[in-house]
């Protein structure tokens, strides 16, 4: 079984061009959200993020590290 992961990174304008890595984040449990959580820590706000369709960018290393393997 497979957790749902979302990709995501900020948007330009948001952080500079080399700070736009490609998070992995968890979907969350209810749209009430204010913030996302990526497995490596970083916190992406409501409006920030992009959410992406495929990998895009740079990984992150820390997602890539921490994200819960497939059972």
């Amino acid at each position: 079984m497979s957790m749902p992961v979302l990709l995501v990174r900020k948007r330009a304008g948001v952080v500079g061009e080399t700070q736009r890595t490609c998070h992995l984040v968890p979907v969350p449990d209810d749209d009430t959200l204010l913030a996302l959580t990526a497995y490596c820590g970083e916190l992406i706000h409501q409006g920030e993020a992009e959410l992406l369709s495929q990998p895009s960018g740079m990984p992150c290393v820390g997602c890539l590290f921490r994200v819960p393997m497939p059972r």
